[in-house]
This record gives structure tokens, sequence and C-alpha cells, in this order.
């Protein structure tokens, strides 16, 4: 809406029209909860549904055009007095549209990416060399509608950890830890793209965990689904969700704190788990790393103030969820003596895949124009810490260059 003043791209927008549309199905005495868990149409109709979708007229396109630019930050359901969610009910249409018509090849893309990275990066180099060049990437562009694809990690996390004491998970073995030394360790919960596309980060994240005197674990790599569900996947969501849940609920019975780095997906796990799995969620707990931090310092002497400066910049979706979450990266950097600034300028246009469709592409840099660009410009770079991956993604490819991620500045300050 910041971009196209067009009401129809507002949260009251999509909620209006959400509200008609549900008025048509009850008109015609449709059931949309019986719509939700019926079958899809066969390939053929939908096929023949989507040729003619120009001709035969359907409410539901304009509902479509409308949720398709949604950028999913919650915003809505956290600002709003009644709590209309947006991006639920978003996901919940995708779910039923496509039920009758084509999907997009890129929403395939996206859904499969979970399941297809740990391939990808057997061969990194070579899968690299393959999607970034050139001819490549316009091909993807053209034929997918996707761009600007990260590269993969090289070296690899496995490379960059390989003999390292926190590899080799064995639950076996932390479970014949004694119950008064379990809170030495700390399990990292991975994340597709952090672990996959900046694995520097993942690896710094356990060094700092040692320097404070922790013995890091890393967990095994477990799809968290929340690719799926943005695009509205919401069957295979739930078997996600309920595999990874089924994991972490064995893990979190250790009594070792679980902790996360990218906000999105830590979040996902407490909002869109509890909603789609109720009580199969659950009772385990993954930590934001700002949540892990402030419970590290209170046992940790305050370090003298020194002569750091920084300028957090929040994820739109951890602002919205978690309002507290400056005050918290706040308190810690002063526990570690330096000062921290926080901003908050709403979505930078990434939110998730949304700029990474060609579509969107535009709308994307518009947004990182508006918001992000004019504030970025008047900090020194070093000085610049942003903790959500696609954040970073959108300031590297429009700043041209790569911020830190908190934890990585707490690491420097640690070493000094």
């Amino acid at each position: 809406f910041k971009v196209t003043g067009d009401r129809v791209q507002s949260p009251k927008g999509r909620a209006g029209l959400m509200r008609e549309w549900l008025r048509l199905l009850e008109a015609e005495g449709v059931d949309v909860n019986a719509l939700a868990k019926a079958k899809p149409f066969g390939i053929l109709q939908r096929i023949q549904n989507t040729i003619n979708a120009k001709r035969d007229y359907d409410y539901s396109h304009e509902v479509m055009e409308s949720l398709k630019g949604c950028l999913a930050c919650k915003a809505c359901s956290g600002q709003c007095p009644v709590k209309v969610d947006v991006p639920k009910f978003r996901a919940q249409f995708f779910n039923i549209y496509y039920q009758r018509y084509l999907r997009p090849a890129k929403d395939y893309l996206v859904a499969g990416i979970e399941d297809s990275l740990p391939l990808m990066a057997a061969a990194p180099r070579l899968t690299n060399f393959v999607a970034q060049n050139p001819l490549s990437q316009w091909v993807i562009k053209q034929a997918i509608g996707y761009v600007d694809a990260p590269a993969l990690s090289v070296p690899t996390l496995k490379q960059r950890l390989d003999g390292h004491a926190s590899r080799g998970y064995d639950l076996a073995a932390l479970q014949a830890i004694p119950e008064e030394k379990r809170s030495q360790f700390v399990l990292v919960v991975q994340d597709p793209f952090n672990s996959f596309y900046d694995s520097g980060l993942v690896l710094r994240f356990i060094q700092l965990i040692e320097k404070l005197g922790l013995k890091p674990v890393l967990l095994p790599y477990k799809p968290n689904g929340k690719p799926t569900h943005i695009k509205g996947f919401l069957d295979k969501f739930a078997k996600t969700a309920q595999s990874s849940a089924d994991f972490l609920n064995q893990v979190h019975k250790l009594g070792m704190p679980m902790v996360g780095i990218d906000p999105a997906l830590v979040l996902c796990y407490r909002d869109e788990y509890r909603e789609v799995l109720g009580a199969n969620r659950g009772n385990f707990e993954v930590k934001l790393a700002n949540e892990w931090l402030l419970n590290v310092i209170k046992d940790l002497p305050a370090k003298a103030a020194q002569d750091k400066q920084y300028t957090w910049f929040s994820h739109c979706t951890e602002s919205t969820a978690k309002p507290n979450t400056a005050n918290e990266w706040t308190k810690i950097f002063a526990h570690f003596g330096a000062k921290l600034t926080a901003v908050n300028l709403g979505c930078c246009g990434m939110a998730g895949t949304y700029g990474h469709e060609a579509e969107n592409l535009e709308r994307s840099k518009a947004l990182f124009d508006m918001s992000w660009q004019q504030t970025l410009a008047k900090i020194e770079q070093p000085q610049v810490l942003v903790s959500g991956y696609s954040c970073r993604s959108q300031v590297k490819r429009f700043a041209g260059y790569k911020p830190k991620h908190p934890l990585e500045a707490l690491l420097e300050l640690v070493n000094i």
C-alpha cells in the first residue's frame, strides 16, 4: 500500500475482499471449511480452468491479486485492534484457490527449497556455477519468474565445522550427561537460510557460545516449513511441522536451551506450528538469540564501556511479534560495553521470498528505497546490524554490502 497507494493492497482492503469472498461462498451454500479439505481438481481440469480464467469471471481472482501483494510481515496481526491476521488467511486462501487453478512454477521452487538445499550443498561450487551464471539467471527469470537467488555458502557449514566438538549430534550421549551439568550446553537449531546461505554466521554463533564459557551442540538440520506455509501448501506444511515438532520435543526433554538464529523461522515454531498442530505441537521451546542471551548475561560480569556504537535494524516480523526485542538487544550490548541504537523502519521489501519474485521486484526495491535506503546511507557500514536473513540479503542486493548480524558484533566485543 505504501508503494501503490491502492487500498486493495492494504490490510483493510485485503480483509474486505476476503469477507466478501466468504459471503459469496455462503450465498452459494458452500462450506469454506469443507472446501479447504476437498481434493484438488484433476490436472486437466485445472489447466482448463487456468486457460479460461480471463474469460470466465471468478471473484477469487480479485482476492488473489490483492493477497499476492501481501508481504506476510504480520504487522496487521500485531497492530490491528481485532488482530486480523492477513498472512494466515492468505495461506488458507492460496490452499483453496490452487485446488481449482494451476500454481505458478515459482511456488513449487519455494516450497521445495528446504528439502533440496542439503542436496545442493553436497556440491556447492557446482550448484553455484550452474545457478549463478548470467544465462541461467536469465532462464530462471523468464521460465520461473525468480530473480537474484543467493549463492550457497562456500565452504559449507559442514566443512567449516569439520572436526569441531559441536558436530556429531548424539542423543544418547546427551541423555547420559548428568542433569546438573546440562545447563552448560546450548543446542543450536538450524534454519535453511543461515545454514546453507550464510554458514559463516552459524560458525560465529557457535564461537560466541564457546567464548561465553558454554558448550554448543549443532542439532541436525530439519526443515521448518515456513516457505511452504507462505505459499499455501498447508498439507505439506502440516507434515513438515509435525516431523520437526516431534524431533524438537524429543530434544526438549534434555532440559538444554534450544536457540535459533533467524527470527522469522523461530517465530514460526510458536505461531504457525501452534495454529496448524494444536495440542500435537507439544511443549518444546526454541529461543531467539536475544532471549537466550538475556538469561546468559545474568551470570556474566558486565564489561567496561567501550567506544563502540551500533545501529540495529529490526526484522518486520520480529518487531510485530515481539515489540520488546529492541530493548532486549540494547540491554545485551550495554552489558558488553557497547551502545546500540535501534531503528524500526518497517519491511525492507524482501519479506522472505517476496523480493525474489520477478513480478514483485519493482515494489520490493521501492519499499527498500522508501524505508531503509536513506537511513542506511547515514550510518557507517561496520555499525549496521541486521538480525533477519532476508533483510541482510536485501541490504546486500540494493545497498551493495552485507551487514553484520548482532551475534557477529557481540563476538567481536567479547574478543576485545
